[in-house]
This record gives structure tokens, C-alpha cells and sequence, in this order.
């Protein structure tokens, strides 16, 4: 077992099939759920293990304890504004560990940006529902394809790279863009502003590019 300390939250994680899994309670608990027993039961269920785990009175407890992906799925649904911050930070420390493990990291930023897109098109959906599926399926390819483009005219490249080819830097980007796309879409329909979004959007970086 490992403990880490984040923003005075005891985290402690437990070695699983050579994978680190954290106790689930310290994790609901540092991001601010109030119903531990109902966020757990929410959780992806291959994602969740029953461990025993010593405290520091030497006495066994049975916790449970849940992987990276349940860790990040507790952490995109959190409305503690110290969220992103912790992400970040589990993020370090899990790569570290794994570091010392001898395991690869790379594959995180994959999972990571893979369940932060199915949020945003979850809040896609959401707030420009409607019955026409086409529309739907039209709008979610739309946001990705928009934020590919401009974290390529971030990073300096003419054409349009594939988020498979993108750095982990261009991923963590990748993924406030892709909010900031949400958003602006979103916004765009509720108040009916006729935004060109893949201009405003390429326009902005295209600005924040020249003035770097």
C-alpha cells in the first residue's frame, strides 16, 4: 500500500494485478460526495474490487477500491471546483507509481482523453437533444473534429492531425479545447447566435498563436 497526501486527503493506493487502484472512499471524499454507498454503486462494476487493507493500528479492514478509469469518472462528474486540480495530481502520482513499477504510462492520456470526450458529448446531447439521431451523431462529429484541427494550428501543424497521433501535451490540451468547443455550440443554439464555431474557434487560437 501507498498513501499519497492531496490538499490534506489521505489517498491511499493498493497494488491490483500490477495495476494501482485507490481506496474509494478517499477519493469521494477529497472530491466532496456526500453519498459515498450511491456513488460507488454508480461506478463501472469491473472497475470496483473488495481488499483488505492494514491501518495504522495494525488492525484489517475491508475497503473498497477502484481503478484509473473509476478515479476519472469520479473526477469528471465532481462539482468541486479543486476537480481539474486533483486530476492532475492523481494523474502524477499514478504514473509514478507505475514508473516505479517498471509499468508504461503512456496509455493513461489515452483513457484519460477518451473518457473526457464521452462527457462532453454527454453534455452535447444534453443540451441540443433532439429526436433526429443523425443530428445528434452530426454535432458530436462536428465538436472532435473542430478541436482536432485546432490543437493542430496550436501545435504548428497545416493539416489536421489524428487524436491517435497527438502528444500527450496536445491531449491534455485536447481536452479544454474540446469544453471550450461544447460550450460555445451549446451556447450557440440555446440563444440562437448563428456563430460560425469552427471560425471563432480557429480564429482564437490562430490569435493566441501570434501573440505567444
Amino acid at each position: 500500500m501507498k498513501t499519497e497526501i492531496w490538499n490534506g486527503h489521505n489517498i491511499r493506493f493498493i497494488e491490483v494485478n500490477s495495476e494501482w487502484w485507490a481506496v474509494a472512499r478517499d477519493v469521494t471524499e477529497a472530491l466532496g460526495y456526500s453519498n459515498h454507498n450511491d456513488t460507488i454503486k454508480k461506478l463501472n462494476k469491473n472497475g470496483v474490487a473488495i481488499s483488505d487493507l492494514i491501518d495504522n493500528m495494525g488492525r484489517t479492514q475491508i475497503v473498497n477500491v477502484i481503478n484509473e478509469i473509476n478515479i476519472y469518472n469520479l473526477v469528471f462528474k465532481s462539482r468541486k471546483p479543486e476537480a481539474e486540480a486533483f486530476k492532475q495530481w492523481i494523474f502524477e502520482v499514478i504514473k509514478e507509481l507505475r514508473h516505479n513499477n517498471g509499468l508504461e504510462g503512456f496509455q493513461v492520456f489515452r483513457m484519460l482523453d477518451k473518457e473526457h470526450q464521452k462527457e462532453a458529448m454527454k453534455r452535447l446531447y444534453e443540451a441540443l437533444r433532439s429526436e433526429d439521431k443523425e443530428a445528434v451523431k452530426y454535432n458530436s462529429i462536428k465538436a472532435n473534429s473542430i478541436t482536432n484541427k485546432a490543437i493542430s494550428i496550436m501545435y504548428g501543424f497545416d493539416k489536421s492531425i489524428k487524436k491517435e497521433e497527438m502528444t500527450p501535451d496536445m491531449l491534455q490540451d485536447r481536452q479544454k479545447l474540446l469544453d471550450e468547443v461544447t460550450n460555445l455550440m451549446i451556447m450557440n443554439e440555446k440563444y440562437k447566435l448563428n456563430l460560425s464555431i469552427s471560425k471563432t474557434i480557429y480564429d482564437s487560437i490562430l490569435n493566441q498563436v501570434k501573440t505567444a
